[in-house]
């Protein structure tokens, strides 16, 4: 079941699970998106890092869970593309993270940069990205039909 945080103690249990899963800090713009399995909290996406049309996400998960329902991709990049209003995600990851780099690849995630020999625990810091249009995810809500776009008639 997809739960957004809707009081104090489910926010800070989802940005505590982030931090202590994924070693994601706290900041004040977290937003929060989790999965609940048998009443327990089995993956969290943290967006954060807003500025202009972007924003990190962050994806934690209990250990030994390796699911990820497809409901729960879909909710996850229409709340970031539609409802934040995103264009793009960047995600950040160490190489020597092999799990979170294959992860990241198999949503769509391309590389967009690499900082060799940066990250604190050894390894390169991998920067992927991601469009609301290379998302095999996200699917767009339709407009109602008032509000499609008209095109222009030719002269």
């Amino acid at each position: 079941m997809i739960v957004v945080p809707t009081k104090e103690e489910e926010y800070k249990a989802m940005v505590g699970f982030l931090q202590v899963y994924a070693l994601v800090q706290p900041t004040a713009d977290m937003q929060c998106i989790g999965w609940v399995t048998e009443g327990r909290l089995r993956l969290c996406v943290g967006f954060n890092a807003f500025l202009g049309k972007v924003c990190q996400i962050h994806v934690a998960m209990e250990p030994g869970y390796e699911f990820t329902p497809k409901e729960m991709l879909e909710h996850v990049f229409k709340y970031a593309f539609e409802t934040l209003g995103r264009k793009q995600l960047i995600g950040i990851v160490n190489s020597n993270n092999k799990r979170a780099v294959r992860y990241d690849k198999h949503l769509g995630f391309t590389e967009f940069a690499r900082m060799e020999g940066l990250h604190d625990d050894g390894g390169d810091i991998v920067i992927f990205t991601m469009t609301s249009d290379e998302c095999k995810y996200y699917v767009p809500t339709a407009l109602p039909e008032e509000q499609q776009p008209v095109e222009a008639e030719a002269a």
